[in-house]
């Protein structure tokens, strides 16, 4: 006798799409970091070569931050304006050229000009992931999500020091040239830029449902129609007004902020640091003390990408248990005082093993609360996330362009340790702003 066919078929298997638009804005994370943060590992040949000093170098660096910071909220409007797929394409194919440049300049204004337009370029970047990943990645998953890219930005921190100086010495090696062989690296870095953007056009697109590869199943799991209805459609002018009377977006910005202070030392002049500190220290070890240095640089990174990790993990958990308010809030409460302790300790080791420790600890720790902030901005940003996102790195890249000055020129002057304590201060303000935050008070409600 034949079987009846069942009333209730099984249900089919989401398909896995997600996880396919988390690892590309992970591997771009990873070039982000990797062309941002390649001259740190070089500065003493390219001091030498361009005949400059640090305070010169450390004005070049600022010079990214400061349009980098400035360029966050007209890059997030135009990606929530247009889309990610045609928006991110383009800032990493842009920010690409500006690398490959950067390898041809002949000397410090052309760098400074060339940092300046990698700072237009990378600007949106992480507003443009931060919205695709709330369209893409379900709420009980975005802290893993987004602590994931984070990850993918410090693996471009940690493969920076380790290739840069690597790749100089090996093109050198090949070439024969006595200086110059920086620049080469530059080139290549640039190239995998395009090759990224070429796949991005390909492989992704702005909603699940028209992704020709996902099926009806994950469509129906990333369908986020409560959190769509958070926030009413209203013109961009009446967001924006509604935004800057926020006390929360202005805690936001007062967290990136300080999280910057307390981090650009480890990203832009950790390498520099450990060359003069503990220059002697290194050269018993291995002759050429930058490529040394640039390992142990790498170190403080790997420490971050486990950090990012556990700490986007430990948000969803903690969302799960005690609800938006205290999970966001509690993975940047322990980020924020235990670096200021970590920093404070490190300012008074003189041994360079340990303070390659403490700064792996501050690299951890910092890394932690990354997830919690990246999705505090989804929570409370609504159908406008990129422009949140942007604004408030605009502030905390503010900051990182003046104290990247700031550490070249009391570097200039041989005052290590006030860049130490500067830096464990930021985040001693970071963990009280965090205390303030609510990341389950959106920035628009939804009406009566």
């Amino acid at each position: 006798m034949a079987t009846a066919p069942s009333a209730n078929p099984p249900a089919e298997q989401p398909t896995h799409i997600r996880f396919l638009v988390v690892g590309l804005c992970v591997a771009m994370a990873v070039l982000l970091y990797l062309d941002r943060y390649a001259l740190g590992p070089i500065a003493g040949t390219i001091l030498a070569e361009l005949k400059i000093d640090e305070e010169q170098l450390g004005r070049a660096i600022g010079a990214f931050f400061l349009v980098y910071a400035l360029f966050q909220v007209p890059a997030g409007w135009l990606s929530d304006k247009l889309g990610a797929r045609r928006t991110l394409p383009l800032y990493v194919a842009a920010w690409s050229v500006a690398t490959i440049c950067i390898g041809l300049s002949g000397g410090l204004a052309a760098i400074a000009a060339m940092r300046m337009a990698l700072g237009i370029a990378q600007a949106g970047a992480y507003p443009t992931a931060a919205s695709l990943l709330k369209r893409w990645v379900p709420l009980a998953g975005r802290g893993r999500a987004n602590s994931s890219v984070a990850m993918g930005g410090r693996a471009g921190s940690l493969l920076s020091p380790v290739l840069t100086p690597s790749l100089a010495l090996m093109v050198a090696s090949l070439t024969g040239w006595q200086m110059g062989s920086w620049r080469l690296v530059l080139v290549i870095y640039g190239g995998l830029g395009f090759v990224w953007a070429a796949a991005f056009w390909w492989l992704y697109r702005d909603a699940p449902r028209d992704h020709p590869w996902c099926n009806g199943s994950e469509q129906q799991l990333l369908d986020q129609p409560t959190e769509l209805a958070e926030t009413p459609r209203s013109s961009y002018g009446q967001f924006i007004f509604t935004m800057v009377q926020s006390p929360n977006v202005w805690l936001l910005c007062a967290f990136n902020i300080s999280v910057n202070v307390g981090w650009i030392f480890l990203v832009t002049w950790l390498p520099r640091y450990l060359t003069t500190r503990y220059g002697t220290e290194l050269t018993a070890v291995i002759d050429n003390k930058e490529v040394l240095a640039g390992l142990l640089t790498s170190l403080p990174a790997l420490g971050g990408m486990i950090g990012s990790i556990m700490g986007g993990t430990a948000t969803d958990r903690l969302v799960q248990l005690y609800g938006k308010r205290w999970g966001r809030r509690l993975p940047g409460l322990c980020a924020g005082f235990l670096v200021c302790g970590f920093y404070l300790l490190a300012a008074r080791i003189d041994n360079v093993w340990l303070f390659v420790g403490a700064m792996i600890a501050i690299s951890f720790t910092i890394d932690f609360g990354l997830g919690a902030s990246w999705a505090s901005a989804q929570d409370i940003g609504g159908r406008h996330v990129a422009s949140v996102l942007g604004f408030g790195n605009m502030f905390g890249n503010l900051a990182a362009a003046f104290f990247s000055w700031m550490i070249g020129l009391l570097a200039k002057n041989g005052s290590w340790q006030t860049v130490l304590l500067i830096s464990g201060g930021a985040m001693a303000l970071n963990a009280c702003c965090w205390l303030m935050f609510d990341a389950s008070r959106p920035i628009e409600r939804e009406p009566k």
